[in-house]
């Protein structure tokens, strides 16, 4: 299951940085320049030239898994925000989708206490605009 804005294979506008993802591994090679040629020890004439510091990469978010929420925290997670989901908005969707708790396979998350099924995530991906698509590497 994935999100299709966080492809990075351009489907979806702005793919990582529409969420705020970073990729892994964003520091340039040792001795590598601004791509002008120009290294910070070459003399331009007699001026010198001062390069932009180059903003510093964000961390990336991760929360810690707790519990049997890990629904929550996998969207966090997506999401680069601790607060892009909170256990009673789970909960919620939880109950809409499931009004009559007593047929549901899933009892644990009755009581709020996680353990969500997959179509609270999908639900909570489509409340922020975004929609999670099956894969099967079986298929």
């Amino acid at each position: 299951m994935g999100s299709a804005p966080c492809s990075g294979k351009g489907r979806g506008v702005g793919g990582f940085q529409e969420l705020g993802c970073m990729p892994w591994k964003v520091s340039k090679q040792k001795g590598e320049g601004d791509g002008s040629g120009c290294g910070p020890g070459v003399d331009e004439g007699h001026h010198a030239r001062t390069l932009p510091v180059p903003p510093q990469p964000t961390a990336i978010y991760h929360e810690k898994q707790r519990r049997e929420l890990c629904a929550l925290h996998a969207l966090n997670n997506v999401f680069q925000d601790g607060a892009a989901f909170s256990r009673d908005a789970l909960q919620d969707i939880y109950q809409r989708l499931s009004p009559s708790t007593l047929v549901t396979p899933h009892k644990k998350s009755m009581l709020g206490n996680g353990n969500y099924d997959v179509n609270v995530i999908m639900a909570a991906l489509q409340t922020r605009g975004f929609e999670a698509v099956w894969w099967d590497k079986r298929r």
